[in-house]
């Protein structure tokens, strides 16, 4: 009788046969699947190495208005003239949902991200394209770009992003309020801190109980931009990327500074905006008068960005005050905390030259007036166009103000953000919640403050020593 094996006779050809169809299909898969780039093989790319053409989409985050779609629009259309060879699709879509259309490959051949995004998208996603060989052979002059802005899009001296804007956080201030007490200022310099403590006291009014009727400065102190100016202020170094230490409670200088910060919101001319309700004791019933709306009783006021001009302007006409820009305080050590969004390549695109192209198409002068020029639009990261007029106050009554503050200071920039200082691990210890927590207990009397940031500090040098191991 003559017997048969799996691996002879018809059952090993049915066996192959169902091998080689799943090796089929697997080879399918991988043929499909889109190569990683990581821009490591090409150093040395010249004009005539790049292909720019063929379709690209364009993936914007949620826009707040049709109006403020137009800036991105405009970039757009600019760039499809100086490169008629390549369509862009321009898409809106909610950032939520990025990092699950990342991982799907759903994402835009360029897309939106901020430092935050850049971090994780580049550490924990893979997802991202270094664009450091498109430069030379696209003719981009990174001189004229704003260091605080380049800094923005750097990883480990690598640039993954560009940015689309310069970003210096700045002030507000009541010209009313100075010229009822006396007080002289254009708002053209930084005030340097001793001055503006001095104006900032003689600002601030009590009524019989002490408590707050005006005050001298309101500022987001639980914020990294402004707490960050603090611990730098006279000279200390709070992080260190490099060697990947946090320091304090162990630097007297970041102490001093912090100490500056603190002593404001407990004399009571620097108002604890956003979180001033939690603060209780005789700190809280200090400002139990004010309130976060206070245009009318608060001189100088933190300024985020830009883009909230109409409802910063909108509020301060109501009340009819006279108002202006003007840059944050210069400590002794002077720094300028300086962020900004911008757009990334997926490492995984079928036209990375195109989107390559697109994405530094906003540092060149062409796309920064396209998009700066139009509402949405933002403040040019370009030296070049920092004196132009073409982006101060478009579209509103407010073309006049002092819009010179927000590109006062470059050569004094430092990251706002802590997520381009630190891995993501470790600047959630100080994201704005942790230190709204940590400052209103200090400032409540329920802890001093070695004892608090002493407790932070551990926690972010253990967890980035095991994040090395």
């Amino acid at each position: 009788m003559r017997k048969y094996s799996l691996w002879s006779g018809p059952a090993a050809a049915r066996i192959a046969a169902l091998i080689v169809a799943v090796m089929l299909i697997f080879c399918a898969a991988a043929c499909d699947r889109r190569e990683i780039r990581t821009g490591d093989v090409d150093q040395e790319l010249t004009v005539e190495d790049l292909d720019i053409r063929g379709r690209i989409v364009y993936t914007e985050t949620n826009i707040a208005s049709d109006e403020d779609s137009m800036a991105p629009r405009a970039i757009v259309q600019a760039f499809e003239q100086d490169y008629p060879n390549v369509k862009v699709v321009y898409e809106v879509a909610n950032r939520a949902t990025f990092a699950t259309r990342i991982s799907s490959g759903d994402i835009g051949d360029v897309f939106w991200g901020d430092e935050a995004d850049l971090f994780n998208y580049h550490s924990r996603h893979n997802a991202i394209m270094p664009l450091d060989s498109y430069i030379k052979p696209l003719n981009i002059d990174m001189g004229d770009v704003f260091t605080g802005a380049q800094s923005v899009g750097m990883l480990a001296g690598r640039l993954y992003m560009a940015p689309r804007n310069i970003g210096e956080h700045i002030m507000t201030y009541n010209l009313d309020m100075l010229n009822a007490e006396g007080l002289h200022y254009d708002g053209t310099e930084a005030l340097d801190w001793e001055t503006f403590k001095e104006y900032a006291r003689r600002l601030t009014k009590t009524d019989e109980s002490g408590r707050v009727t005006q005050t001298g400065s309101s500022m987001k102190i639980y914020w990294y931009p402004v707490w960050q100016v603090f611990f730098r202020g006279y000279g200390g170094k709070w992080i260190d990327s490099s060697t990947h230490v946090i320091s304090i409670v162990d630097s007297a200088e970041v102490m001093q500074g912090l100490g500056e910060m603190l002593n404001g919101v407990r004399e009571g001319w620097l108002y604890p905006e956003d979180f001033a309700s939690q603060i209780t004791g005789t700190v809280g019933d200090k400002f139990s008068l004010i309130s976060n709306d206070n245009f009318s009783t608060a001189c100088f006021k933190t300024f985020g960005d830009l883009s909230g001009l109409n409802s910063v302007g909108n509020a301060y006409d109501r009340l009819e005050i006279d108002w202006d820009f003007c840059p944050f305080p210069a400590l002794p050590t002077h720094t300028v905390s300086t962020g900004a969004t911008g757009y990334m390549v997926y490492n995984r695109t079928n036209n990375s030259d195109a989107a390559a192209a697109f994405a530094l198409y906003y540092l060149t002068p062409s796309g920064q007036r396209a998009y700066h020029s139009q509402i949405g639009g933002n403040v040019p990261l370009l030296k070049s166009l920092a004196d132009d007029d073409f982006w101060k106050g478009k579209g509103t009554s407010w073309t006049d103000k002092n819009y010179g503050a927000f590109v006062s200071y470059p050569d004094f920039t430092q990251p706002a953000s802590v997520d381009v200082q630190a891995p993501g691990e470790i600047s959630e210890i100080f994201n704005s919640e942790n230190m709204k927590k940590a400052l209103s207990d200090i400032l409540s009397g329920k802890a001093d403050e070695n004892t608090v940031f002493a407790k932070m500090q551990t926690e972010a040098n253990e967890k980035w020593s095991k994040l090395l191991d």
